[in-house]
């Protein structure tokens, strides 16, 4: 997409979206501006300026806390969409939980 690839999302301290350059691995951010988050399901609704909307609505695996970093813990379909409305990808896939740096 555009020479960009999904790489992460988080949730806190704000919820935003992450993608990279394929070339140059420069992570770029983008806040989402509608998030729901609740103890089971997760909606999030992000603009990012080279491609659209990104859209990631997923359920968690789990209700409780982990330090195991290799375990899924959301089941999650990402979506995005160029302005005019096209898919440009969606797939869904399974996160794991890693620690803020």
């Amino acid at each position: 997409m555009n020479r960009l690839r999904f790489s992460s999302f988080s949730l806190r301290p704000e919820p935003l979206v992450s993608f990279a350059q394929t070339s140059a691995g420069i992570e770029q951010p983008a806040p989402c501006l509608e998030a729901l988050i609740r103890a089971d399901t997760l909606h999030l609704r992000c603009d990012y300026p080279q491609l659209g909307t990104v859209s990631i609505d997923g359920k968690f695996l789990t209700r409780f806390a982990t330090n195991s970093l290799d375990r899924a813990v959301l089941s999650a379909v990402v979506t995005v969409r160029s302005p005019s409305g096209d898919v440009l990808y969606s797939a869904r896939d399974s996160f794991v939980w890693h620690p803020s740096d």
